[in-house]
């Protein structure tokens, strides 16, 4: 697991970021993200969370092509092109306390052949292909990606998910567990990320793309899988 993703913090100006933290923070934000908030719904979408040091932008997982313009301070940039999360509210596995089961599911959640490009003005950042067909065996067929852009991040140990009544996610077995007042549940997740250090971004005029396209996903749906291509673009002033 340690060699698939490597190390789950930087050193950057003397402050560790450890992206792990990162990405628990990133699914407590995503999975309560509200009907009305959902980008699919909004005319005229900017989705992002703004946390003390990072802007999360939104999990591109089955949403197609998706502009938002958004006015944002200049801060660091995090955004998911693949995540794949389980937890132990889950269907199936409600209660659940081991961490190699979950962790199972969320690799499963990853299956497939994932192409991901991102786009920084005029730049091309990310350029990742990923045979993820045998989660026990991924490999990387290239990654032609600029510095740090790109960041597999893998778990090391559970992490704490808060759920509320605003979810739009359905897999849950025991949705009473939070209609009227949050629950919490241990998860694992693995992200494919990217990660736009703010020092690589100016006051000013910006728009970055990232691209994710899944094939031959089996996954948690045994049925169908999860194929499909997503292209996000934020047109962001920086000020």
């Amino acid at each position: 697991m340690e060699e698939a993703h490597g190390s789950n913090e930087i050193q950057k100006n003397n402050n560790t970021i450890n992206f792990e933290k990162v990405v628990a923070e990133y699914l407590n934000w995503w999975i309560n993200v509200p009907v009305e908030e959902d980008p699919q719904e909004l005319e005229n979408p900017c989705v992002i969370h703004n946390t003390d040091s990072v802007i999360f932008l939104h999990d591109p997982f089955e949403m197609g092509t998706i502009k938002n313009t958004c006015t944002i301070p200049q801060k660091s940039l995090f955004f998911p092109f693949y995540i794949g999360w389980c937890d132990n509210g889950n269907q199936g596995y409600y209660g659940i306390e081991s961490y190699e089961k979950l962790l199972e599911c969320a690799l499963d959640a990853n299956r497939g052949i994932v192409t991901m490009t991102a786009h920084f003005d005029d730049k091309q950042i990310v350029d990742v292909l990923i045979d993820n067909t045998d989660v026990k065996n991924l490999k990387v067929r290239y990654n032609n990606s600029l510095d740090s852009y790109y960041k597999e991040i893998g778990p090391t140990d559970f992490f704490d998910l808060t759920l509320t009544n605003k979810t739009q996610f359905t897999n849950y077995e025991k949705p009473e567990d939070f209609a009227s007042s949050p629950a919490k549940y241990k998860g694992v997740a693995y992200c494919f990320c990217g990660f736009i250090d703010k020092d690589q971004i100016t006051l000013g005029n910006h728009q970055l793309t990232y691209y994710t396209k899944i094939e031959g996903s089996g996954g948690l749906d045994k049925t169908k899988g999860w194929d499909h291509e997503s292209n996000i673009t934020y047109v962001l002033t920086v000020k």
